[in-house]
């Protein structure tokens, strides 16, 4: 996989979400966007600040390494992109094919729906995959096998920028898919309910 090739189909990834966002969470009342398919479940607006309180931590470690750049220069080096363990078994965790479904950290399981305020959970997620495009445009002048950044866990623990930008957007298709059944149920619900 090479970097340049990776780093477009991420952007249009992000498009994606940031339109998949746009169209089918948008329209809805906070009431729907706060409602959870059982007690346990996670609502729409839940998924939205996970990403959000992920995210966010993720996007300062890279801003802090595109910060350092300086100069940029006029053509980014393109490169042969390598995962190590450390990336594999990330992108494995987060991927939105994989069964297996780990806790989310203390630090990134959001609060509870009734106490988010559903506009500016849904600005900051918008904000944060903005931004997050801009990081892949300045992002491709770094060298994705070399440059790390932390992850949750620690300093100890790092992951590989191109393995982190994968992982960013494997996490935010993940919980996307998750907050798109949260809304096929809840349309069930409702003509269930509705038929009673």
């Amino acid at each position: 996989m090479k970097k340049l090739d990776t780093a477009h189909d991420l952007q249009t990834r992000l498009l994606a979400i940031l339109e998949t966002v746009r169209q089918e969470f948008s329209s809805l009342t906070d009431e729907q966007l706060r409602w959870k398919p059982t007690a346990t479940g996670w609502s729409i607006i839940e998924c939205l600040q996970h990403l959000n309180l992920a995210e966010r931590f993720y996007i300062r470690n890279i801003q802090h390494k595109i910060d350092q750049l300086g100069l940029i220069q006029t053509a980014p080096i393109d490169q042969q992109l390598e995962s190590d363990l450390v990336g594999k078994i990330m992108l494995y965790c987060v991927d939105p094919q994989a069964k297996i479904k780990l806790p989310a950290p203390g630090m990134i399981r959001p609060r509870s729906a009734a106490t988010l305020m559903p506009a500016e959970v849904m600005a900051q997620f918008i904000d944060l995959q903005t931004l997050l495009h801009t990081l892949l445009n300045k992002g491709i002048y770094l060298d994705w096998n070399q440059e790390k950044v932390m992850t949750l866990f620690g300093n100890w623990l790092k992951i590989r920028l191109g393995d982190t930008f994968q992982m960013l957007l494997a996490h935010t298709e993940r919980h996307m898919k998750q907050a798109m059944r949260v809304k096929v149920e809840m349309a069930t619900f409702a003509i269930t309910t509705n038929n009673l």
